[in-house]
């Protein structure tokens, strides 16, 4: 069972990254602005974190990571090894 500050503390280590419009994405615990790099390099320390819609809300973790994939994969940066994906 979680407690109350079981569930501060879980709030508290998951970062929370907003995605304008303009397709800007907003680190809101930094309150800064932050490139799709700097979400990866979170992601490679452990960070947890949630991107959102902000105007709807829609959670777009998954969409903005898979971007962020692709993007290193681009840059020929391999994150994964090519046999599982076949």
């Amino acid at each position: 069972m979680k407690t109350a500050s079981t569930k501060i503390q879980q709030d508290e280590e998951l970062r929370i990254i907003k995605r304008y419009p303009n397709r800007k994405l907003y680190d809101t615990s930094r309150s800064r602005y932050i490139k799709l790099d700097e979400i990866a390099d979170l992601i490679r320390e452990g960070q947890e974190l949630r991107i959102i819609d902000n105007d709807t809300d829609e959670d777009l973790t998954a969409v903005i990571l898979t971007q962020g994939i692709y993007e290193e994969q681009k840059k020929k940066k391999s994150l994964l090894p090519i046999q599982p994906l076949r």
